[in-house]
C-alpha cells in the first residue's frame, strides 16, 4: 500500500509534501509545506504517515477550500 504523504521535488528546486489521497500538496495553517532538502521533506512525510496511523480521530492534514480558492 502506498503512503498517503510523500516528499516530491517542485519546479523551484524545493521539496514539498504531497497528499496522495487528495492529489494535492499539503497546506498547513495557510502555508504550503516545502523544504530545502529532500531529507527534511521525507522526514516530515514519514512523521505525517506515522501520526495518521496512530491518530485516526485526530486533526486531518489536507488542503482546505480556502487555500485553493474555492470559497469567496
Amino acid at each position: 500500500m502506498k503512503d498517503r504523504f510523500e516528499a516530491i521535488p517542485n519546479p523551484s528546486c524545493r521539496f514539498e509534501i504531497w497528499d496522495n489521497e487528495s492529489g494535492e500538496p499539503v497546506v498547513r495553517h495557510g502555508r504550503l509545506l516545502t523544504f530545502a532538502s529532500a531529507k527534511s521533506a521525507a522526514r516530515i512525510a514519514d512523521v505525517l504517515n506515522d501520526s495518521r496511523s496512530l491518530r485516526r480521530d485526530g486533526a486531518e492534514w489536507r488542503v482546505s477550500d480556502r487555500d485553493v480558492g474555492l470559497r469567496g
